[in-house]
């Protein structure tokens, strides 16, 4: 199968993440895979040439017919052009399946797909959008909760098909142990009888960060409790959390980082104060660490986490997160064995393959 994966991005989260993990996967399966970014120099480009590096790696020590490689649309090239570039790319490749990923993909790219007869199937990696998705040919839920929110008018393929536990950091995280996380606990001057919470996410009022350094504050009022707590992130709040941690040093922005699996091995608690997740692939990753873990309860993790090594609290409930991170400190250090069987990314990559073919048999037979 031809498959073009496109996101428009240039930042690397939790989407770009799927997005490269997942045509990587495809590519060594033995299909023929592309994928279609903007700005060359971004991090999102540099992070993909890495992963497809490796990919194409992997293909020539297994002998197999997949393919895969990176199509940049240039950084100067406005937006309106991107659709006339998407057509060449199109033209040129003759892709079976368009997988967009996000806004800006799934409308300069994914509906320019459709307009030549190819097949468009968009992942919803926030929410279920009628201007931007109504017309896909297929869409995956990543969640129940999506799922439930198509509306009627789309008349096309749909299925929830869960996130997976992303390779890289699960490969990561079997290398290392405690003592990797030594040298950032030092760091922070965290000693052995300190607690460190940790959070992972975008510095969007979404991911609650905000919420999350003032429940913390309220937890440790006195400022000589062996606690901490480490952001590691980017993005438009930055400012905001730094001047509500102004004071406090025991509050750390660690800033984004491409090796992560030290930072969970630094923790002992994680801590998601979202005010909307769909899924929650940083929580995915603390469990693959064994850490416990404390949730508000959003959308994603509500359907995904059932374990009872959990505390959930309200979002924006800045007095009962206090009291679960209190709760989670009297405890202290725990390891905690979830079952992550439901999260192999072997089980979503066949199934959004099994997927992709309900749709080209359904578009066959409208045609």
């Amino acid at each position: 199968m031809k498959i073009l994966h496109a996101i428009l991005s240039r930042g690397f989260y939790g989407s770009e993440r799927y997005c490269i993990e997942l045509a990587a996967a495809q590519a060594r399966g033995g299909h023929q895979v592309e994928v279609l970014v903007e700005d060359g120099g971004s991090d999102c480009a540099r992070i993909f040439r890495h992963e497809i590096e490796a990919a194409r790696a992997d293909i020539a020590a297994e002998q197999t017919a997949g393919t895969i490689a990176l199509v940049v649309i240039p950084r100067r090239m406005p937006a309106w052009l991107h659709r006339p570039f998407a057509r060449r790319v199109l033209g040129r490749f003759g892709p079976d399946i368009v997988h967009s990923h996000l806004n800006p993909a799934a409308r300069r790219v994914g509906r320019v797909a459709q307009t030549l007869g190819i097949a468009h199937v968009a992942t919803l990696h926030i929410d279920y959008e009628a201007r931007e998705h109504a017309t896909c040919d297929g869409l995956i839920a990543i969640a129940s909760w999506q799922r439930a929110r198509i509306g009627t008018e789309f008349h096309g393929q749909a299925a929830v098909i869960w996130n997976w536990l992303p390779a890289a950091v699960g490969a990561a995280l079997a290398r290392t142990g405690r003592t990797d996380g030594m040298e950032l606990r030092r760091l922070w001057q965290a000693g052995d009888e300190t607690i460190v919470f940790g959070s992972i996410g975008r510095l969007l009022p979404a991911k609650g960060m905000d919420v999350l350094v003032r429940a913390f504050r309220q937890a440790f009022p006195q400022g000589s409790e062996p606690a901490r707590l480490a952001i590691l992130g980017d993005g438009p709040q930055r400012s905001e959390l730094a001047k509500l941690a102004a004071d406090d040093a025991r509050i750390v922005l660690v800033g984004p980082q491409l090796e992560i699996a030290p930072f969970y091995r630094a923790l002992d608690v994680y801590v998601s104060a979202a005010r909307f997740e769909p899924f929650g692939l940083a929580i995915l990753e603390a469990m693959a660490a064994g850490l416990p873990l404390v949730l508000t309860r959003t959308q994603g993790p509500h359907e995904f986490v059932t374990d009872a090594h959990v505390s959930w609290v309200a979002p924006e409930d800045e007095t009962a997160l206090a009291d679960a991170l209190k709760a989670a400190y009297a405890r202290g250090p725990q390891k905690v064995d979830y079952d992550l069987g439901p999260f192999k990314s072997e089980r979503a990559v066949a199934e959004i393959e099994a997927f992709y073919r309900e749709v080209l048999t359904r578009r066959k037979s409208h045609t």
